[in-house]
């Protein structure tokens, strides 16, 4: 197996993993009656979670479709945080957990900025059929991104 598909697979089963393990612990905490999120929070995790599953699923079975939706929801987020330092906006708390919000933004951004780099090197970009150059895919002089022959 080569490096990329391992990447992919890893990217692919940590989305699965935070898809999965939200969805259960929302549905745990209603069926416990503990859930003190108001209903278009529960609305806005429920559906983020189902998405992240389904992109992992999507990714590891290199669907396009799942690709080009992974690296719009990753700048998505990553704009978001850096918004929210900037504070142009500012989150009202119901989405808050007991893990302090600048350490969750930065290792958030970290996260996604290493899924956007990784996802767009081309030996990445071609197991899905991509064939368009994007902006991130530019060489950057200290990028270890190799295309590899399929």
């Amino acid at each position: 197996m080569k490096s990329h598909e391992r990447g992919i697979i890893l990217f692919g089963i940590i989305e699965i993993a935070i898809g999965f393990f939200t969805l259960l612990t929302v549905i745990i905490s209603l069926l416990l009656g503990k859930s003190t999120k108001p209903l278009a929070v529960l609305i806005f995790v429920l559906t983020a979670s189902i998405i992240s599953l389904s992109l992992g699923v999507g990714i590891i079975r290199r669907n396009l479709a799942s690709y080009n939706l992974l690296i719009f929801f990753a700048t998505v987020i990553i704009l978001s945080k850096i918004l929210i330092f900037l504070g142009i906006i500012n989150l009202s708390g119901a989405l808050e957990t007991s893990i302090p919000t600048p350490f969750k933004n930065i290792i958030s951004i970290c996260y996604h900025a290493l899924l956007i780099w990784y996802f767009t090197c081309p030996s990445v970009k071609m197991q899905f059929g991509e064939k368009r150059d994007a902006l991130f895919s530019l060489k950057i002089p200290f990028s270890k991104c190799r295309i590899t022959k399929p």
